[in-house]
C-alpha cells in the first residue's frame, strides 16, 4: 500500500526535512535580547538669575512718575453745618508790680545788698521800712569801718514823686535839701572807729519811688535792700 502512493513517502520526508530545518535554525540562533525600553526625557533643573541682572525698566506709562495723580485722601469731609472752633491762645499772667496805696507804683529793690561794714571804710545800707500812699519810712546804718574816727555825708536823689523829708538819730545829724527829691545828709560829728551810726527817716511823697535814684556815702554807693 505504501508502495502503491509514492507521495505519501514524499510527503513524509518533506515534512521530516521541514522539522530537521527548523531544529538546526533554532539552535544556531542566539539568545534573545531584552527590547530596549524608550528613552527618558532629559530633566531640565531651573537656572538662578544671575545678581547684577538689571532691573526692568518703567514703563513710560507707569503711574509713579512726578506727574502721577495721587490716591484719593481718606478723610471725610467735615459735615456741613459744623465749624471748627479755633484754638484760644493760652495766657501767662504777668506778674504786676506791687503798687502802693492809693495807686501809686513802687519801685523795687536789689536783690542781694552789700553790707555795710564789708568796705574797710566808712560805708552806709538804706532800707525801706514801711509806705502808705503819701509818705514811707526808711532807715539809714552809717558804718565807720576805717581804724580812725570820720566824717561822713550821704547823697539821696529820688524822683520827683518825693517832696519832702525829716530824719532823726542818737548823735544828730543834718539835713539840707538840694532840690526836689534831692537831700544830703551829714552826722553832726565825727564817727568814731570800727562805730554805726543810725538815722530814722520819714518821707512825703505824692506817688511812688521809695527807693533812691542815687545814693552814695562820701562818694562810694550805698547798699540799697
Amino acid at each position: 500500500m505504501i508502495a502503491s502512493a509514492p507521495w505519501v513517502v514524499v510527503l513524509l520526508g518533506t515534512a521530516l526535512l521541514v522539522v530537521m530545518l527548523v531544529v538546526a535554525v533554532l539552535s544556531f540562533r542566539g539568545p534573545e535580547r531584552p527590547t530596549q525600553s524608550a528613552l527618558a526625557p532629559p530633566m531640565s533643573l531651573p537656572i538662578p538669575a544671575a545678581a547684577d541682572t538689571p532691573a526692568p525698566e518703567e514703563s513710560p506709562n507707569s503711574p509713579s512718575g512726578p506727574n502721577s495723580p495721587s490716591p484719593p485722601s481718606s478723610a471725610s469731609p467735615a459735615p456741613s453745618g459744623s465749624s471748627a472752633q479755633p484754638a484760644v491762645p493760652s495766657r501767662t499772667a504777668s506778674a504786676a508790680a506791687p503798687s502802693a496805696p492809693g495807686g501809686a507804683p513802687t519801685s523795687s529793690a536789689p536783690e542781694e545788698p552789700v553790707s555795710a561794714t564789708d568796705t574797710g571804710e566808712v560805708a552806709v545800707s538804706y532800707k525801706v521800712l514801711n509806705e502808705d500812699g503819701s509818705s514811707f519810712r526808711a532807715r539809714l546804718v552809717v558804718s565807720n569801718g576805717s581804724g580812725e574816727s570820720t566824717d561822713w555825708r550821704v547823697e539821696l536823689r529820688f524822683t520827683g514823686d518825693v517832696t519832702g523829708i525829716s530824719a532823726s538819730s542818737g548823735p544828730g545829724v543834718s539835713v539840707t535839701i538840694k532840690d526836689r527829691g534831692w537831700y544830703l545828709l551829714s552826722g553832726t560829728r565825727p564817727l568814731d572807729a570800727g562805730s554805726q551810726q543810725t538815722v530814722q527817716l520819714r518821707f512825703s511823697r505824692t506817688g511812688g519811688g521809695e527807693y533812691p535814684t542815687l545814693c552814695t556815702i562820701n562818694g562810694s554807693a550805698c547798699a540799697v535792700g
